[in-house]
């Protein structure tokens, strides 16, 4: 018998319901053949009404081994390339909106604090980081953004303590498939560690960055901190070409 279902095929594809769920899988320690299935039902998108879509679910389960039902859907399982967030959420009666897609409208400075945070949330798992981190990332402007300045972010962290924690995940793992999408586009700026120790590893923490180039092409240190993280990655990945 052969069945023929509907899978996303990349994460740009997940409905943002579906990329919710997946985020909170990811995050729930769920691992081995019950995530492979639990990502399967999420992919399928089978409602509990719908008795015809769960009877062919059954079908292709007992059909298929799952071993080879995930590669229909392997990109999950490889690297995160999702760049779209969730894009707006409400909370007490007001509406925050996310980045555009692939972070193109946020400021190196912008990208810069996210970039901390969003480390600190992958080494410890606090909540706050996560926090923060929609604190830099939703604004209540889609466009033009408000000026960004992270000393207000204590302030402004607080209106994100009752986000639902999928959102956050999600706003996450997108922020992170976005960097993975610039650290491709800019491999010069984001180079490949070879070894901690090795006189050819480089690592750059941007604010120091952003303070070395302040005063050359963008202007003033304040200047520098508002340009566009693409445009300012350009310059920055050149003056490394060339600097090789």
């Amino acid at each position: 018998m052969i069945l023929k279902i509907n899978l996303p095929s990349s994460w740009n594809e997940l409905t943002e319901k579906q990329f919710l769920k997946i985020a909170s899988l990811f995050y729930s320690g769920t691992s081995g053949k019950i995530f492979d299935l639990k990502l399967f039902f999420i992919l399928y998108d089978c409602r509990w009404f719908q008795f015809l879509k769960q009877a062919k679910a059954i079908l292709i389960l007992a059909e298929t081994p799952l071993s080879e039902l995930k590669n229909h859907y392997s990109f999950i399982y490889s690297e995160n390339n999702r760049t779209r967030f969730p894009e707006k959420i409400k909370l007490k009666n007001k509406t925050f909106f996310s980045p555009f897609e692939k972070i193109t409208n946020l400021t190196v400075d912008e990208f810069a604090v996210a970039d901390d945070l969003h480390i600190k949330w992958r080494e410890t798992h606090e909540i706050a980081f996560l926090q923060y981190l929609m604190a830099v990332l939703y604004v209540e402007n889609k466009q033009p953004r408000e000026k960004f300045d992270k000393n207000n972010l204590p302030e402004k962290m607080k209106r994100f303590v009752k986000m639902p924690l999928p959102q956050m995940l999600a706003a996450e793992l997108a922020y992170f498939g976005c960097k993975n999408h610039i650290t491709k586009r800019f491999p010069q700026a984001f180079p490949k560690n070879t070894s901690p120790k090795s006189k050819n590893s480089k690592k750059y923490g941007f604010g120091k960055v952003i303070l070395q180039m302040s005063g050359g092409k963008f202007g003033s240190h304040e200047e520098t901190k508002n340009t566009n993280i693409y445009t300012f990655l350009e310059e920055f990945n050149e003056n490394l070409k060339n600097h090789d």
